[in-house]
């Protein structure tokens, strides 16, 4: 249930969004593009910007500038466009090598061009006309995100820095940017009008994988979402039929429910998208019938675009989970024992969390493969209530004493295993 008022908080935004921009398409006659627009910039920004800063509103203008070159280049060729596309998600995946800042700087500026492939603004039409509507949507959107940052009782989770080396965000800007090529060639070879669904789904996919395994696990999810969402979108869009509000409703519960359900896995997201879409294509005009065969091909066109980032990220100077894990627990040891000297364990807690986030795909196959990473995994976990109790009493010699006892026995054994990794003979007591 302490889970519940920071989904509320996060998806408030949203809701101030759709209310905001519906009206106003309404009576521009845009249609629901900028809603979607909207909608679709806020979720985004949302979950990926822990520290959500005014400075970003003043990216919006240079948001718009991509948007617009985008729009342009795109009006021109879709090869252009495509083009720009994959530079511009490339360079800002590889740009978290420059530091954190470079990292979430590069992240605000294609929120607008990934949420212009979610939203049914055609990027085709006027490119002044686009400009405009897209900037209005992403700077609402951006300035509720800012706004619910500041509501009472909601702080924003610091992610741990990243330690990778810089080799390997400029590896996995060249693996993404391998992938929304395959994603851009194969989507508007076979899928015609529809080709942003690939390209989507391999954003999603691998933009946000560590690892060879966290890339595999996160297109198993997409895929088996996006399967059922499609049997649930099938029932809700023949039972609603041309209700239009109830449609509206029906969109922003499946919405609320998938982002609520995200944190316990990837596939409840993947599933209220495609549920999602039922509703959004019911509102856009398309009855029950003509979305079933719509519904059918999205699910072929997210398998393929999780296939375009799972090839890259496997095949190509792929990052192993084991290797990921060892550097992570590696951090969260490091984070606990500066925690204890300093008297604030609160970072050690994020490491801790960052470390299960890491080890999913692991997680999710250990019934069948049992790997020593998961020990350490559920060692450090066990020292949660312990860590919080000495954060309340840091005299407390029990929990003391069992965190420096499992903190040795983790610390010996990932030595272990990075003397194996690199070939070194392990001695004894190492």
């Amino acid at each position: 249930m302490r889970n519940i008022w920071p989904a509320v908080a996060g998806f408030a935004p949203v809701l101030a969004t759709v209310v905001t921009l519906a009206p106003i398409g309404g009576a521009a006659h845009t249609g629901v593009g900028i809603v979607v627009l909207g909608a679709a910039v806020s979720l985004m920004a949302g979950r990926s910007a822990q520290r959500h800063s005014p400075w970003r509103l003043l990216l919006v203008p240079v948001g718009a500038v991509v948007v617009a070159v985008f729009a342009v280049l795109f009006h021109a060729g879709h090869a252009y466009g495509d083009a720009f596309f994959v530079v511009a998600v490339a360079g800002a995946t590889a740009a978290r090598a420059l530091g954190p800042a470079a990292g979430r700087f590069g992240r605000a500026l294609v929120l607008p061009l990934i949420g212009m492939l979610i939203a049914p603004i055609d990027p085709t039409g006027h490119p002044l006309r686009t400009l405009a509507w897209a900037t209005l949507a992403v700077f609402v959107a951006e300035a509720y995100v800012l706004l619910a940052r500041l509501m009472p009782g909601t702080t924003a989770a610091e992610e741990p820095p990243s330690t990778a080396a810089p080799r390997i965000h400029v590896w996995r800007g060249v693996q993404s940017a391998l992938a929304l090529t395959l994603a851009f060639a194969a989507g508007q070879a076979f899928f015609g009008e529809h080709w942003p669904w690939l390209v989507i789904s391999a954003y999603t996919v691998g933009a946000a994988a560590r690892s060879r395994g966290e890339a595999l696990l996160r297109g198993a999810h997409r895929t088996l979402g996006a399967l059922g969402g499609t049997l649930v979108a099938t029932a809700v869009a023949f039972a609603i039929g041309d209700r239009r509000p109830l449609a509206v409703v029906l969109l922003l519960v499946v919405l609320a429910a998938g982002f609520y359900l995200r944190q316990y896995a990837y596939a409840w997201w993947a599933a209220s998208v495609t549920a999602a879409l039922a509703l959004l294509y019911s509102l856009l005009g398309t009855g029950a019938t003509d979305a079933l065969p719509l519904l059918a091909l999205r699910l072929l066109g997210v398998v393929a675009g999780a296939l375009c980032a799972i090839l890259p990220a496997t095949l190509l100077a792929p990052i192993r989970t084991g290797a990921v894990l060892r550097k992570r627990t590696a951090e969260a040891l490091r984070a606990i024992r500066d925690g204890l000297s300093a008297g604030d364990l609160g970072p050690a807690e994020r490491h801790i969390a960052a470390l299960r986030e890491a080890a999913a795909p692991l997680l999710a196959i250990r019934r069948f493969h049992r790997r020593r990473e998961l020990d350490w995994v559920d060692a450090l976990t066990g020292l949660r209530p312990d860590l919080r109790t000495l954060s309340a009493r840091p005299d407390d010699r029990a929990a003391l004493g069992r965190v420096r006892r499992v903190l040795g026995e983790v610390a010996a054994d990932v030595r272990a295993a990075s003397a194996e990794a690199r070939g070194e003979p392990v001695t004894a007591g190492a």
